[in-house]
């Protein structure tokens, strides 16, 4: 097989691109900003009003305050509400602090032999809009990009990254199986991963414990499972069509106790759908399981193929677990661009290397596809009786998207962990 070099780069074009890329931030952001002006866009910051509201009750003690999230993020949450002067002074600290974090991970995507990571990065965040700035998703994905990055490098705090990732937001937990390979129960990266992951992950989770006891730390997951079918979702996808391109007005939308938009519970598929949802969700599992289970067997340390191996099972597993998901929102766009980040940073065969271009470009069009269905498109794909073509036709196109997506990269990560001289004789 044939392993791509990286070029040499002269001084003057280090300092071109290092100009490109902060020109690209900076006017991407500023677009950001404006659209914040507008009213089909200002609706956004009022998560941060949400989070305020809650965030007192839980200062005054109140510890089922934000119970659909875990400790630990609600700690981190605390934390800028505090330093920002709480309650109506602390939103432009919140912003601030997300804008910072963007930053922060698309200069740490930068090498002096590539800038697509860090281009990426900037882009693909760019085109979600102003939600990356409101919602805390952008936390567990820094983290989970960071984890991807130091997975060969630096393991235990590549295990450790994904551990805090896992213990703020829950789903980054799938992504250890992937992680443990090659030979977790033998001395090397993958045992310095999986011990990186207790220590962080679990130590927080007894943290949270011993904070607020049992029920309280056990919240988020009783929380997702009594929640419906959420309007945006993959799974709710048939109905929001029906809804839209036809006369029948059966499908509902109403703001849940949950704080989500879900078409209202009884509807005609509905509860098909949730269990469609249901089983989807079983799938993802056994497929982490699967992916796993060939990588540990088949992945040698010496071998190049690992990483990205790796890597491309980590974006299945989390595409997965986004199509699958019954409350998938705008911002877990953002859960996906971490392995691809990663992945445009790995060295690999130029063939291989043309796929990761393709989930790059792909993801890209996804953001701006999010966003354009919410907040741009919201008061058109939630209308009532029927839905708006256009903004439901957009948000059908980033779902239908997200499918391909996920089965390209469930094949990608079959391939990619073949034994030696399969995939030698059939992508390398």
């Amino acid at each position: 097989m044939t392993i791509e070099s990286p070029p040499r780069v002269s001084t003057d074009e280090q300092l071109f691109r290092i100009t490109a890329l902060l020109a690209t931030f900076v006017f991407t952001r500023i677009l950001i900003m404006l659209s914040l002006r507008l009213e089909q866009v200002a609706f956004v910051a009022n998560d941060v009003s949400y989070y305020t509201a809650y965030l007192f009750q839980f200062e005054q003690g109140d510890i089922s305050a934000m119970q659909e999230y875990p400790l630990p993020a609600v700690w981190i949450l605390q934390a800028i509400y505090t330093l920002g002067g709480g309650w109506e002074l602390w939103t432009p600290w919140y912003r601030a602090s997300m804008l910072a974090l963007d930053f922060i991970v698309a200069a740490t995507l930068y090498r002096r032999t590539t800038f697509a990571a860090a281009l990426f990065w900037i882009l693909f965040t760019g085109a979600q809009g102003a939600i990356v700035w409101f919602r805390f998703d952008l936390i567990p994905a820094a983290l989970v990009v960071w984890a991807c990055v130091l997975l060969l490098r630096r393991p235990a705090i590549s295990g450790a990254l994904l551990g805090l990732g896992a213990a703020i937001k829950l789903w980054p937990a799938l992504l250890i199986g992937p992680f443990l390979a090659p030979a977790p129960l033998q001395p090397g990266p993958a045992r310095r991963r999986l011990l990186g992951f207790g220590v962080a992950g679990f130590g927080l989770a007894f943290a949270s414990l011993a904070a607020v006891g049992w029920e309280r730390t056990v919240s988020p997951v009783v929380w997702q499972r009594g929640r419906g079918l959420q309007i945006e979702s993959v799974p709710a996808t048939p109905l929001m069509w029906l809804r839209t391109f036809t006369d029948n007005p059966s499908w509902d939308i109403k703001l849940s106790g949950y704080n989500a938009l879900e078409i209202v519970a009884g509807s005609p598929g509905v509860d098909a759908l949730l269990a469609v949802s249901t089983a989807l969700t079983a799938a993802t599992v056994v497929l982490t399981a699967w992916l796993s289970i060939r990588l540990i067997r088949n992945g040698r340390l010496d071998d190049a193929r690992l990483q990205p191996a790796i890597l491309f099972a980590v974006l299945a597993v989390i595409l997965a677990i986004v199509v699958s998901n019954k409350t998938l929102s705008p911002q877990y766009i953002l859960w996906l661009g971490g392995p691809v980040a990663a992945l445009l940073l790995t060295r690999m065969p130029l063939r291989l290397r043309r796929h990761v271009h393709v989930q790059a470009v792909a993801l890209v069009l996804v953001g701006a596809l999010t966003q354009l269905s919410y907040p741009w498109g919201a008061y058109g794909v939630m209308a009532i009786p029927l839905g708006s073509g256009p903004e439901t036709a957009v948000l059908i196109l980033r779902n239908l998207t997200l499918v391909v997506l996920t089965a390209h990269a469930v094949w990608l990560a079959a391939v990619s962990s073949r034994r030696a001289s399969s995939t030698e004789s059939s992508l390398y």
